[in-house]
């Protein structure tokens, strides 16, 4: 299902994107948070495979706009840089995957970084999460995680994370999300492979649009 896992890098490269890091909106939005995401969970993106996308909130209370860019530097590490424009504030994340998940194994991939994982003003956190796609068909697929998050400064008290997302035709995704605070619902559509767009609901109530260019750098190195 190779179009299903370019999905879910993809997502998972919007998912990472947008830590706000400012004193009123510090670490707003983390790896798996919609808020500044677009999506709800997704693996590590690929090895020389560069990210670009942006999001926008409109309504919300906390921030307006968000935009990002994520590298894949290894084929088990990621890194991405941005800004918050309410909070005129550089964003970042790293995270690293040490297992990676099988079609056909039962274990789930691991995936471990440093980030914010919540709206609403959490602080840089480390997390750890479990995922897992399963196909049911060629029309049809599953993508789950589940894991836990700590902030820094308050790091004697984890808190819980998971999310679920339903694939049709390997271009439509219905996602949500819990971010140990708040719940999050979106639809992303995949346009093409490198191309994909979302449509959520921040928090159950802030309506919200991103936009994800993939850019296959050693394809353009080699001519392709």
């Amino acid at each position: 299902m190779k179009k299903s896992r370019n999905l879910f890098k993809i997502c998972a490269v919007i998912a990472v994107m947008f830590f706000i890091t400012s004193k009123g909106y510090a670490q707003e939005c983390g790896p798996n948070c919609p808020a500044c995401s677009g999506s709800s969970s997704g693996g590590i993106i690929a090895k020389n495979n560069l990210l670009v996308s942006a999001l926008a909130m409109p309504t919300s209370d906390d921030e307006y706009a968000v935009a990002n860019i994520r590298y894949g530097v290894l084929k088990w590490m990621d890194a991405g840089l941005g800004y918050a424009f309410k909070a005129k504030d550089p964003i970042w994340s790293l995270r690293i995957q040490p297992l990676s998940e099988k079609e056909d194994k039962w274990y789930p991939g691991v995936i471990i970084g440093t980030g914010s994982v919540r709206t609403g003003g959490s602080d840089q956190s480390v997390y750890g999460l479990l995922t897992k796609t399963v196909e049911f068909s060629e029309t049809f697929a599953l993508q789950a995680y589940v894991g836990a998050a700590s902030v820094f400064k308050d790091f004697e008290n984890p808190f819980f994370l998971s999310g679920l997302s339903a694939i049709f035709l390997e271009k439509f995704t219905v996602f949500g999300s819990y971010d140990g605070k708040n719940f999050h619902q979106g639809f992303a559509w995949t346009v093409t492979d490198n191309l994909t767009l979302s449509a959520l609901l921040i928090e159950s109530r802030y309506p919200s649009l991103s936009m994800g260019y993939r850019f296959d750098l050693d394809k353009k190195n080699n001519g392709i």
